[in-house]
């Protein structure tokens, strides 16, 4: 039967039929192997536990879509649910997640972007009901390093990370993630030789960052140690990091400085001249795309009418050089909307002053004054 499993071709509905179950019953049965799973002093005995729950996993998300004979009512979905609720059922699953069976991990992913979606009375109830008991939200980012900890567990990593994701697309539990410190661990997470893993951390940070814009701008950067502290963070990976990493990187400093209720975020940053230094060193780069991502942040710079004195100083005394470097930049653009923006930063680097004092830093913008070929 087991084999049966393995290649999706099982009929659930066979074995199901047998012995109805309740609601109740699918929950019981799953949470009572994951503790034989636990318990059980053989190989063997872990083996009959771990391919049991994988049955019932997947049964269980056949319920919940309700293609199974008979067909399950409302009631008894909204029974099922109430019956994980109160088992901490998705906790317990995270505490025996590297036990499951890779198959079984694809299925309480599927059973738990289900969960999220479903509503009662206009409320999601499954989201009300982690952010009462946040421990699981918790739990899932505590995983994460957990995961890197164990070698060949990096399915296991990139499974919870689509969890993480699932979450974050709910401001209430976005919120949790935001609060939470093991967030800050994702930009070293990041920085781990597997592209798989760099990718989806970059992704978890991508999207809690960004999904909810005024969640994040008046309950994360609102505060001047975070703001700091994700400033710091973030151009360790666009100055040290793979190239995917650093475009990635950008694109997300350049989506948050360009969101207005930032705007304090945005003054702290655009004002350092080490920051302007970075991007200015980023546009240099020999890939077309990390140069549009820098540009996306420099023109902000330039554009800021405030400017702090030493970024004045910098553009000013660069101002030859750049005025050279974009005569060669994204010439073959033809978005109009890039083009006026370009345009526009050409006038303002124009309307510099010529002469500066000459103990000012010189940024260089490659040897030839333009940026390479990608």
């Amino acid at each position: 039967m087991f084999k049966k499993y393995k290649n999706q071709d099982l009929d659930v509905n066979f074995w199901w039929k047998r012995n109805p179950k309740t609601p109740h019953d699918h929950v019981k049965f799953i949470t009572e192997q994951l503790g034989k799973i636990e318990s059980s002093s053989t190989h063997d005995g872990k083996r009959k536990a771990q391919e049991e729950c994988s049955k019932y996993l997947m049964a269980t998300k056949h319920y919940i879509l309700g293609d199974t004979e008979p067909h399950p009512t409302p009631e008894a979905i909204d029974e099922l649910y109430m019956a994980m609720y109160h088992a901490d059922f998705f906790y317990e699953l995270l505490v025996h997640f590297s036990d499951l069976e890779f198959e079984a991990r694809k299925e309480v992913m599927l059973i738990f972007a289900m969960c999220l979606r479903h509503s009662k009375d206009n409320k999601l109830v499954t989201v009300d009901y982690l952010v009462s008991q946040p421990k699981t939200i918790h739990f899932m980012l505590a995983t994460m390093q957990l995961a890197l900890q164990n070698r060949g567990a990096h399915d296991l990593f990139l499974a919870v990370g689509n969890m993480i994701i699932e979450c974050i697309k709910y401001e209430q539990l976005c919120r949790i993630i935001l609060k939470d410190p093991q967030l800050w661990k994702f930009f070293d997470f990041v920085k781990v030789g597997n592209f798989e893993i760099s990718t989806e951390s970059l992704q978890i940070l991508g999207a809690a960052f960004t999904t909810h814009p005024k969640l994040v701008s008046s309950e994360f950067l609102n505060e001047e140690s975070n703001m700091i502290k994700f400033m710091q963070h973030i151009n360790k990976l666009m100055a040290h990091g793979s190239y995917v990493t650093k475009r990635q990187s950008t694109k997300l400093l350049a989506s948050l400085i360009v969101v207005r209720s930032n705007n304090q975020f945005m003054t702290l940053y655009i004002n350092s001249p080490e920051n302007l230094k970075l991007i200015m060193t980023l546009m240099t780069d020999k890939s077309k795309n990390l140069q549009h991502e820098a540009f996306n942040v420099f023109k902000v710079m330039v554009a800021n009418p405030r400017k702090s004195k030493p970024v004045s100083d910098i553009l000013i005394k660069n101002r030859d050089k750049l005025l050279k470097y974009f005569e060669r930049f994204a010439v073959d653009c033809q978005d109009p909307t890039f083009l006026d923006e370009r345009d526009f930063i050409v006038q303002e680097i124009e309307s510099l002053p010529r002469i500066v004092s000459s103990n000012v830093e010189t940024i260089v913008l490659g040897s030839s004054n333009s940026p390479k070929g990608e």
